[in-house]
Parts: C-alpha cells; structure tokens; sequence
C-alpha cells in the first residue's frame, strides 16, 4: 500500500447557490460511520449508484463518483441541506485526478437522517475532513445567457395536470420490470441517440429550466424572460461546442478539458437553435455576476 499528497488549489464558479456553512461554535452535521476509497476498476461502471436507489434515509451508497461529481452534490445541489438547486457548479484548473479518478462511498448517519442533509452538510464535512478541502468566495462579473422571449412568443406548453408526481429523494417508488419511472415534477430527462439529444422536463419553471441550461452549457444562463407559472418542456437537438456537457461536440470524442470541434454526422439545429424553434425563447450572450468558489486540496489518497 502507498500514499502520495497532493496540494491542488482550483476555481469553482459557484452559480446562486447561498452560503450554508455554519457558525464555528456549532457542531457540524457529520456520519457516524463513512468510507469513500479509490477504486480503479469503475470502467464503464463510471457514476452508478449502489443499487437501483444509492441513497435511503439514514444511508448512502455510491459507487465510481469522481471527487468533482460530489463536490458537485454537496456544494451545489444539496448546499443548504433541504431542497434540491440544479444550478450547477463549474470546476476549472483542478489536476486531472478530480475529474479522473472514481471513488466508492458507503456512509451511515445517526437515526433517519434525510438525504438532503447526508448529501449535503454531512458530505461537506466529509470531504473537508478526507481531503483537506478549504473554500472562500468572490464574485466576478463573467459572460452569461440572458434567456428572453422570442420573437412570435412562447410556444412552451402549460404543465398538463396530473402529468407528474411530485418527488420524494427519501421514499423513492420501487422500479417496476418492464415499466419506466414516472414523470417527477422538475425533473429534467435527457436521452441521447445517433440523431442527436432529446431532453423533457415536467412540471418545471422557466428558471427551474434555465438552471438545468447551466449545466449543460459553455455559460451561465439567467432567467429574464419575466415568464410565470409551470410547464412542460420538449427539446431536440444536436450538440455543439457550447453544449459543453456532451464535450465531444456533433461528432463525439474529445476529453473533459478540450472539446471536440462539431461535425456534421448529427444533423439538426444547435441547442441555441432549438430553444428558440420549439419553445419560443432565445439565448442572448449578456454579462452577469457569478460568484466564485476557489477551493485548495491538501489530502493524502490511498492507492
């Protein structure tokens, strides 16, 4: 068995997501039990879960998440430790191994605490602790979407009622065989296929939906189309180079850090193309705050 450190000190844009860390005389949430080791043999079982639920109250297990993947969880999605934020965090400069190399997770916390808070303040605490993880913020003025109404207006359908269930992370349904999951409300479905991509979401907002773009895309996108109430969203399209998360472009490949240029094997409009076709919105290149995160690493990994 072998030990290397490494001190790595990285920028997370940290995207409207509010200060949760507590006051230093009050006792961090933390699991009584947690494990989280190196594992090289992921493979193509790279971002599963430990089962079909990775989670249950009092609970987790995760199997081939990267470093970035729960920095992600705890920092942003699960931040405050109540209610899920999809406006995702954007980690740039860090040494390949964040991105690179995948970890199992197995922890238990005391009595039946909730996912929110196990995913949230209790892997903050770990990852604190495990990899010496120290954070401060600054906000900077950086390049956004603005999303805005199209010329011709919204052509976004209204949520059909009872089109979606609300959804619990800590009594997920039981999978039934040969049945696909109901449609959660906010939630964003994507699916990926030699003609391109086709993402639905349910029961969303038109800021709920500019969060899930943010993820997705070379920027953050800001909600200024003034438009209310919920729907259901329908979008196909092929990627390009701003579709950052598919990070090969129309033509597959590339890596993580440098893209793929787009090709012509997935014909079909871009995603800056499709929003404003098929939902009546449009994309404008615009300038915005962003606040930042900058973390330092200084953590012993087992190999």
């Amino acid at each position: 068995m072998t030990y290397r450190t490494a001190r790595i000190a990285f920028g997370i844009l940290l995207l409207q997501v509010p200060r949760v860390y507590g006051q230093t005389e009050a006792p961090r949430p933390q699991f009584d039990v947690a494990s989280i080791k190196l594992n090289p043999d992921c493979g193509n079982r790279a971002g599963r879960g430990g089962g079909q639920n990775p989670f249950s109250t009092g609970r987790l297990n995760m199997e081939c998440v990267t470093l970035e993947r729960l920095i992600q969880l705890a920092y942003g999605t699960f931040a405050d430790g109540a209610s899920p934020n999809m406006q995702m965090l954007q980690i740039t400069g860090g040494q390949g191994w964040v991105q690179s190399e995948y970890y199992d997770l197995a922890a238990k916390a005391e009595g039946a605490a909730r996912v929110e808070q196990m995913m949230g303040p209790m892997m903050q605490t770990l990852l604190e602790d495990r990899f010496k993880l120290k954070i401060h913020r600054e906000s900077k003025e950086m390049a956004v979407y603005a999303l805005t109404v199209a010329k011709g207006g919204v052509k976004v359908h209204p949520m059909k009622p009872d089109g979606c269930v609300a959804i619990d992370l800590n009594h997920l349904p039981a999978p039934t065989p040969g049945q696909p999951m109901p449609n959660f409300c906010g939630n964003m479905s994507m699916r990926m296929s030699p003609q391109g991509v086709t993402m639905d979401g349910h029961g969303m907002s038109v800021k709920d939906f500019s969060q899930r773009l943010s993820t997705m895309l070379d920027r953050k996108v800001i909600d200024k189309s003034g438009v209310t109430g919920l729907f259901d969203f329908h979008l196909e399209f092929a990627p390009d180079e701003t579709t950052t998360m598919f990070r090969g472009g129309r033509g597959g490949g590339g890596d993580a850090g440098n893209p793929a240029a787009p090709t012509d094997e997935i014909a079909g409009p871009s995603i800056l193309e499709a929003i404003q076709e098929q939902l009546g919105f449009k994309l404008v290149p615009d300038k915005g705050p962003v606040e930042l995160e900058f973390c330092t690493f200084g953590c012993w990994v087992m190999e």
